[in-house]
């Protein structure tokens, strides 16, 4: 079931500065701002692309409210991260995800919207396989009519070795509630992952990895998910990830 309030400010509990993500829970080498950061915070998010980023409030994984990222993909569509909806350490799945689009510290210009409907790539959930970390969370209200989504493009090798890239999350190293974003090359092109030097904290876990195409459209090509100093690592979106990011879109 999901359920949504436009407008006004982010519930009294989740303004509080002390919360934190939990993705050391799970993984030896969460996200990570490698030499110098030069993160850059996003002033105004409810211009395009920002306000189709949402950060993320997850309940039931590890006992803690689990902060991550996720990023439109349709009306009722948001991509993020498996492993902030589905643990495969503990067993546990998210019981309720609170969901911000375009959030600014303590303002939701789009209102706040709660759910317990979102599924996983059958990969993540059955083994923990990296490069199946991935998965969507479902709303009832067709949000992206409202303020709009990513595309998204399987490329092929060629095409993103090198390419210019941008990353939006909300980093758990930051005031709680702000966007921050940077931009870089991909360094390494994998079969399944893309490798990038793009400065990143825990709790941009899902957040898009995106270009600009020669019409200025936001494309995302990777799903951030890892790091590791020196280098950031994100699912790359094959036509596999294309085809099942699209069925969750259409479902």
């Amino acid at each position: 079931m999901a359920q949504g309030c436009y407008g006004g400010r982010v519930p009294s509990r989740f303004r509080d500065r002390t919360i934190r993500v939990a993705a050391h829970l799970e993984f030896a080498f969460p996200e990570s701002a490698c030499g110098i950061d030069d993160r850059v915070l996003v002033s105004n998010t409810t211009q395009v692309p920002w306000r189709c980023i949402c950060q993320l409030i997850v309940e039931g994984l590890h006992g803690a409210q689990i902060l991550g990222t996720g990023w439109l993909a349709g009306p009722h569509t948001i991509i993020t991260a498996g492993h902030n909806l589905y643990s495969t350490i503990q067993g546990t799945v998210a019981s309720q995800i609170w969901i911000f689009p375009g959030r600014n510290d303590d303002a939701v210009p789009f209102g706040f919207f709660t759910t317990d409907h979102f599924e996983v790539h059958p990969r993540w959930q059955e083994s923990g396989d990296p490069m199946f970390d991935y998965g969507a969370v479902f709303l009832d209200q067709p949000l992206g009519n409202q303020i709009g989504w990513f595309g998204y493009s399987a490329l092929s090798d060629p095409a993103l070795n090198r390419l210019l890239v941008n990353n939006a999350g909300y980093p758990a190293d930051k005031p709680l509630g702000t966007l921050w974003y940077n931009a870089g090359r991909i360094d390494h092109v994998d079969q399944r992952m893309l490798v990038y030097g793009l400065d990143t904290e825990p709790g941009q876990s899902g957040s898009p990895i995106f270009y600009y195409d020669a019409q200025q459209n936001r494309i995302v090509v990777a799903i951030h998910a890892y790091g590791g100093c020196p280098e950031n690592r994100g699912i790359r979106i094959t036509p596999e990830v294309y085809q099942q990011i699209t069925a969750w879109s259409n479902a």
